[in-house]
């Protein structure tokens, strides 16, 4: 089989796949590195990546934003793809417009990139949190749109990069 029938094979498995919700190919958001992710079994821990489907009113707001695209989740869009930073039990605190986690301070930015006013919808200023609850951030871009405006979230599965196309922050 020559190289071009190769890869067409390998791109249709890879299509079809992502049709099962086998693979995640990260194209479209910048919270992590672009890339082709499998879905894993596993305890959920600091640093792994995770999916998560959002609520009603935020991922409303996600969507007239433009944060968020149409897909699977219950609640008409796609599934968000973060880094897992705060665990249960792990201690925050806001202040000074800032999400302080783990010894990690995330800047609470006022406005989105667009130069519009960022709602935040979670309002509790600390705490510790609770079981089966995550923040999930993003240190791959400075701006992402995370927990630090959702607050805490149960995830659906935790992903694993399987490649890698870019390592450049957005």
């Amino acid at each position: 089989m020559n190289t071009n029938r190769w890869l067409l094979l390998v791109l249709l498995v890879l299509i079809i796949l992502n049709l099962t919700h086998i693979i995640y190919f990260n194209v479209f958001t910048h919270s992590l590195p672009y890339g082709i992710y499998s879905r894993i079994k596993g305890v959920p821990e600091r640093g792994d990546y995770a999916a998560t489907c959002l609520t009603s009113s935020i991922a409303e707001y996600g969507i007239q934003r433009g944060y968020l695209a149409k897909g699977q989740c219950g609640t008409g869009t796609v599934l968000v793809l973060k880094m897992i930073r705060g665990t249960p039990g792990d201690v925050f605190d806001v202040k000074n417009g800032s999400f302080e986690l783990n010894g990690y301070s995330y800047k609470i930015m006022a406005k989105d990139s667009s130069g519009r006013s960022l709602q935040v919808f979670y309002d509790q200023k600390e705490g510790i949190l609770e079981k089966g609850k995550y923040l999930l951030m993003s240190d791959f871009v400075k701006n992402s749109w995370d927990s630090r405006y959702w607050g805490p979230v149960s995830i659906q599965f935790l992903l694993k990069p399987l490649l890698i196309f870019e390592n450049v922050k957005g």
